[in-house]
């Protein structure tokens, strides 16, 4: 662009020469209007690179601020980063619900390996009591001990006779007989060597546990019962 500006005025010059040799009317050291082009034009092509500097420098200003595009993508990178690190920390310290129920089912599993009765039995010595809250009759009772691996309550000793008037509701004992006349006999057949408090009526052939002690009931009556089971 300086160089065409450059050649333009020559040629100007050069097809008016008359106007190179016309002086002003005035003062000697004012400068013509054609004098101050061919400055002017001088002036641009000996320093070509001062607009092309100032240029280059405004390009160079705008270049350090990126584009509002380019900042929204770096920024959402960032949030990118920091969420993937948050639930990464997560996933690694908190563990999975299956994971913690499994620690919860082995340390249970523990626990009742080392007892040496099953849950919701209390021990005694050496032996498990089940304590039971529903009331049947003397042979049903039997029949649900049982079900349970174990027999109904029997007593061997006055002492456990002791512990279990003191814990125990009144509940049915593995002790029956055949009529008023014969004597009382253990479900295992061996003769029950334990006072029992007989009742005026001949039915009363099941014994049972009470506060005071043992006595007879009617087996058909409902009670409830507790199961034994020796270790």
């Amino acid at each position: 662009m300086n160089k065409q500006r450059g050649t333009f005025s020559e040629v100007s010059l050069a097809q008016d020469p008359k106007r190179q040799q016309r002086k002003p009317k005035g003062n000697k050291s004012s400068i013509s209007g054609t004098e101050q082009e061919i400055f002017q034009v001088e002036l641009n092509l000996q320093n070509p690179s001062v607009n092309h500097q100032g240029i280059d420098q405004i390009y160079d200003c705008q270049g350090l601020l990126p584009p509002p595009e380019k900042l929204t993508a770096e920024v959402l990178g960032i949030i990118c980063i920091v969420l993937m690190a948050t639930v990464l920390k997560t996933v690694v310290l908190i563990p999975f619900p299956e994971q913690s129920n499994s620690s919860l089912n082995t340390r249970t599993q523990k626990v009742r390996h080392c007892g040496h009765c099953p849950e919701e039995w209390i021990t005694y010595s050496n032996s498990c009591y089940y304590i039971g809250k529903e009331k049947r009759t003397w042979a049903e009772s039997l029949l649900a001990c049982t079900s349970k691996n174990s027999s109904l309550l029997s007593i061997d000793n006055e002492e456990e006779m002791k512990f279990l008037t003191a814990i125990l509701p009144s509940s049915w004992i593995g002790v029956f007989r055949n009529s008023s006349h014969h004597p009382w006999v253990t479900i295992n057949g061996l003769t029950f060597k334990h006072e029992i408090k007989n009742s005026d009526n001949a039915e009363h052939n099941c014994a049972m546990l009470h506060a005071r002690g043992l006595k007879s009931n009617q087996c058909e009556s409902t009670v409830i019962y507790h199961c034994k089971h020796k270790l």
